[in-house]
């Protein structure tokens, strides 16, 4: 009876267990990878006995190909026929364990890699390691892998290839909090940007990049064909000959592209002595008489009123100037985005105001090439076309309109295939990224004087992907390769830095060029920035001042005091003397540097912060270093000024660079109407010119003034200019001579010209 109940119970415990087996069939249906179980009962073959009941002999999964289900999702995977997917799970002790699935529901891990839904890696086939530096594609030189820093994804596919599968994956620092407005005083009128542009930029060219990477995955074996950028011109014809309107307050330019018109009012500028002096300089003969300026330094002779219309015209070119920046920052910051514009000049012609289909256009803020009126207007996004339909100058208070000129050197053409791919994820790359950029002003290379009296050393350090360390550049090829600085000389004006810069090779290593470039912007700014080929790259500029002492400068019988600034508060005071004459002082002169500075690194409490004395050349210059590449001050001050020495012939100006001098000088030319009499003093031209003869004939002596007059108008004059007030005085003297003093070597005003003898005649 008991064994007849268990051998039912057999069959009822069988039953359940199917039971269970089929629940969780139905409870599983809409699982990815879910293999169904089916219960197998058994019982056996008993010739001479009676069975025991039945029982489940096995529970076996069903391998057979399941359904097909769209989901839409991009890693989304499924299995046809046998296989399974491998994937690996490290555990905390930092082994793996090996598993296999068929469930193909993938995602994109934060490391860049595809991952099961519970975080486990998928592994591929039996394959080579992935090598980082071959193997690995990435817009960074500096990155091969998915740090924590990046947080946005730019789009990431899988494409099928017939032969192979490419995974991109894309990913971005928070651009967000990286991009920052670039400064106005520094970068207007040169593609000045502020950061809810760069932002505007940053959207569109991601938006650019979906759309190529649709495309490219829809179709990989499409044709590979670049995209380019289209870059315009307009021009507001201020040169010669001159076209241009705008001048007073009320005025305005305005651009009308994609539909949208960028209008700019006329920017009202006061111009200072200085920025006078440098519109002067920075014109030519024709643009001065074009826009009506005279010498800066005949203004405050002038009768006032004069005086304020020769101001007016400074003025109204500094406002044009002005004007075509301010309307350049606002085609690059406002609109529907995506464009920069900035200031150009024609490299193939600078003096042309026409534009030129043919020619090369570069960006420049000199002010002779803004004032020629030319803006260069480019796309950010690869392929992407504008249009410029209008032009033009508007006159405040009337209809008067003068239209501008306008151009395309380089048309938007729309690629195809990987190489657009390319193009466009180049383009935002570079817009997240941006060129690294290290500003100096004059204060920073030359000190609160703002005088080029400072020498330099210049290099950078990089990181290189090869070699894996950071390296410097220039260096000597070796490995690990050594810093070559190139040296740049005392004296050099902030120009001749850039010159300097991007002119410098080396026969070994790499090249500054390859790397960065270098620029002035608006004339008081050097720029140093990484270059389009390499603007992803992190570097570390060096631009080391190296106080130069240039005794050719000193003047005779004068006592000194050079003080350097080694940093933390460690300075070396160096008083020392000059005695009859320079040249006969300088070796004393270099000892006592010599001295001090030993003395100075000898002390403990100046460790860390040791100077080196370069050795004098033959004309009295030498250099003086921080070992510890240390950014050093210097200051030389006079303690006990020089008399003066020696008097002059007159009109025999034979002076040398380390005596003041006196002398007259006597104007022995007669007294004619019409006439210009000029004084030239160190380099600098002083002009005055008679009045015309406003009756029929000219009367005989011919100037009514006479001699006299001539003489005091040039004094006046002289007195007026900023450079010569500084290195001389010059008052009447007798007989209708001019007497003049000098007072001391160098003019502030004018470092250039400032050990050049004072040589004047009449």
């Amino acid at each position: 009876m008991i064994g007849a109940l268990w051998t039912g119970i057999s069959g009822l415990a069988s039953h359940q267990t199917a039971l269970d087996n089929e629940s969780n069939n139905i409870a599983n249906v809409n699982t990815v990878g879910y293999k169904s179980g089916r219960v197998s009962f058994a019982d056996q073959v008993y010739q001479n006995s009676i069975g025991k009941g039945s029982f489940v002999q096995d529970a076996e999964k069903l391998f057979e190909q399941g359904s097909m289900k769209i989901t839409g999702a991009s890693y989304d995977i499924m299995l046809q026929g046998d296989g399974f997917f491998k994937v690996t799970n490290k555990n905390t002790l930092g082994t793996a364990e090996t598993f296999y699935t068929r469930a193909g529901n993938f995602r994109m891990g934060e490391s860049g890699t595809l991952q099961t839904a519970g975080g486990d890696e998928v592994q591929g086939w039996s394959m080579s390691r992935i090598d980082p530096k071959n193997d690995v594609k990435s817009t960074n030189q500096n990155a091969t892998r998915f740090t924590d820093d990046y947080i946005k994804n730019v789009g990431n596919v899988i494409v099928r290839h017939k032969d192979y599968i490419e995974t991109i994956a894309g990913k971005t620092t928070d651009f967000n909090e990286t991009a920052k407005s670039d400064a106005v005083a520094v970068f207007s009128g040169a593609g000045q940007k502020t950061q809810s542009s760069k932002l505007k930029d940053i959207y569109l060219a991601q938006e650019n990049y979906d759309k190529w990477l649709q495309k490219y995955q829809e179709d990989p074996e499409a044709l590979s064909k670049g995209s380019s950028s289209q870059i315009s011109q307009v021009n507001f014809r201020t040169g010669l000959p001159p076209t241009s309107l705008i001048g007073k307050q009320g005025d305005s330019i305005e651009v009308t592209i994609d539909g949208n018109v960028y209008n700019q009012k006329f920017e009202v500028t006061k111009t200072t002595e200085i920025y006078r002096q440098e519109i002067w300089d920075s014109l030519g003969t024709d643009e001065r008489t074009l826009h009506n300026l005279v010498d800066p330094a005949t203004i405050d002779s002038l009768p006032s009123l004069d005086q304020e219309t020769a101001i007016s015209y400074y003025d109204k070119v500094a406002g044009k100037i002005e004007t075509y920046k301010a309307l350049a920052d606002k085609i690059s910051n406002s609109g529907n985005g995506g464009l920069v514009a900035y200031m150009a000049k024609n490299t193939t012609d600078p003096t042309s105001d026409i534009l030129d289909i043919n020619a090369q256009y570069d960006e420049s803020t000199k002010i002779s090439d803004m004032l020629q009126g030319v803006i260069q207007i480019e796309s950010l996004i690869p392929g992407k076309e504008f249009k410029i339909t209008s032009v033009s100058e508007i006159l405040g208070g009337t209809e008067t309109t003068v239209r501008g000129t306008f151009q395309s050197t380089a048309l938007a053409v729309e690629g195809s295939g990987k190489a657009a791919l390319e193009n466009a994820r180049d383009a935002l790359s570079q817009l997240v990224s941006g060129n690294q950029q290290s500003v100096y002003t004059t204060q920073d290379l030359y000190g609160s004087a703002g005088l080029p009296g400072n020498a330099f050393t210049f290099t950078i350090d990089i990181y290189d992907k090869d070699l894996e360390q950071v390296i410097p550049v220039p260096n000597d090829g070796n490995t690990p390769p050594n810093a070559m600085p190139i040296t740049i000389p005392a004296g050099s004006t902030i120009e001749q830095i850039a010159q300097a810069i991007n002119n410098s090779t080396t026969t070994t290593g790499v090249q500054l060029g390859d790397y960065i470039t270098a620029k002035v912007l608006n004339d008081k700014y050097l720029v140093i920035e990484t270059n389009d080929k390499n603007y992803d790259i992190e570097f570390d500029p060096k631009i080391i001042v190296t106080p130069t002492v240039s005794l050719n400068t000193l003047v005779d019988n004068t006592s000194y005091q050079y003080t350097i600034d080694a940093g933390s508060g460690k300075t070396v005071t160096i008083p020392f003397n000059v005695g009859n004459t320079v040249s006969g002082s300088m070796a004393n002169i270099y000892q006592d540097f010599q001295t001090a500075i030993d003395n100075f690194n000898t002390d403990p409490n100046n460790l860390g912060f040791e100077l080196e004395l370069g050795a004098m050349d033959t004309n009295g210059n030498f250099t003086i270093t921080s070992l510890k590449e240390r950014k050093l001050e210097s200051n030389l001050a006079i303690t006990t000024p020089s008399d003066i020495l020696s008097t002059l012939n007159t009109n025999n100006f034979p002076l040398t660079a380390t005596d003041l001098d006196e002398g007259n000088f006597q104007i022995t030319t007669a007294a004619n109407w019409n006439t210009t009499y000029t004084f030239a003093f160190a380099g600098r031209s002083i002009s005055y010119t008679t009045p015309p003869y406003t009756g029929t004939v000219v009367p005989t002596p011919a100037y009514s003034g006479g001699i006299t007059d001539i003489r005091d108008n040039l004094i006046s004059r002289i007195s007026a200019d900023t450079v010569l007030s500084n290195l001389i005085t010059v008052t009447a003297g007798g007989a209708d001579t001019i007497s003049i003093n000098q007072v001391r070597i160098q003019a502030p005003f004018d470092p250039v010209n400032a050990t050049k003898l004072l040589n004047g005649n009449v």
